[in-house]
């Protein structure tokens, strides 16, 4: 998955329906307050994949919802040189204030920002594949961070530009993002398997909390239980079934058939977002992988 789709998952997180506002000035001084310097560091902490690090820029309510570990488990970190780039180009996000608007309870925060397009740079960086970035001998590592200097120097390098909000409390004197998952859409994971007993899969949670806009990763552990190899894949299905349009499904490693050789365990992730228009009310959703064996 690209960086890019990460962030914007990011940005657009929850606008609380609170009362209404007073508009704040924005000093003309140019100086980031408070509340932007925390959207400043959890932006580049969301794009850099440095998902333990933006986590605790996340408000204490939200975080009694949804765990470090099942926050970074549905967002999937970046490691070694993938990491690497990926915190220099988020060296580069630009953030302004235009106005923040308060109720004494929390304060809404809309900003223009500038980052850089990482999808313009896919080719570069072989489709921000970790593996094979990961991978690449250190001279070529080094080029390609040559090139990112290069680019940006002579005015190259894409970036992409708009304007977004974020809600922020105030918690023990330090601001922090409040994205409300306690308001926000229950998805539950099921499994469903056939009664043969050559295939077991399990959910590595059971289930989440997402707002609107969100990206999330669902995972499953799968082991081959038979001595042969088989070839298995899913049908994903979605309860009920009048939000099943509400739900997108960005990425599955398991709608094509996989095969998995005798007594296998692997592992596989499908990544959904939940759409904006979701409709007012909707409190859960149920996601069942159906896995089908191939003959």
């Amino acid at each position: 998955m690209n960086i890019a789709n990460l962030l914007w998952s990011a940005v657009a997180a929850l606008v609380l329906a609170l009362p209404p506002y007073l508009l704040l000035s924005v000093s003309p001084s140019g100086v980031q307050s408070g509340p932007v310097r925390t959207i400043s560091a959890y932006l580049k902490s969301a794009y850099a994949h440095d998902h333990k690090k933006a986590y605790q820029l996340i408000s204490n309510r939200d975080r009694l919802i949804k765990s470090e570990k099942l926050y970074i488990q549905e967002k999937g970190p970046f490691t070694g040189f993938t990491q690497i780039v990926a915190i220099k180009l988020a060296e580069m996000i630009k953030i302004r204030e235009t106005n923040a608007l308060e109720n004494g309870v929390a304060t809404r925060v809309k900003f223009k920002v500038k980052l850089p397009d990482a999808n313009s740079l896919s080719t570069l960086l072989l489709d921000w594949d970790q593996d094979k970035l990961n991978a690449l001998p250190r001279q070529k590592q080094k080029e390609i961070l040559a090139t990112l200097d290069h680019l940006r120097h002579s005015g190259n390098l894409k970036f992409i530009e708009g304007e977004e909000e974020l809600t922020l409390v105030k918690e023990n004197g330090v601001w922090r993002v409040l994205l409300d998952w306690a308001a926000g859409l229950q998805v539950q994971y099921d499994v469903a398997v056939p009664s043969n007993k050559v295939i077991e899969a399990v959910p590595l949670t059971r289930e989440t909390r997402v707002r609107p806009n969100e990206l999330f990763t669902i995972a499953y552990r799968v082991r081959n239980l038979t001595d042969r190899d088989i070839v298995t894949r899913i049908v994903h299905r979605i309860e009920p079934d009048e939000l099943r349009q509400y739900l997108d499904l960005i990425e599955c490693a398991l709608l094509l058939p996989v095969k998995l050789k005798p007594g296998e365990d692997r592992e596989f992730s499908s990544t959904y977002m939940v759409r904006g228009d979701l409709p007012d009310g909707s409190k859960q959703v149920k996601v069942t992988y159906d896995f089908q064996i191939e003959k």
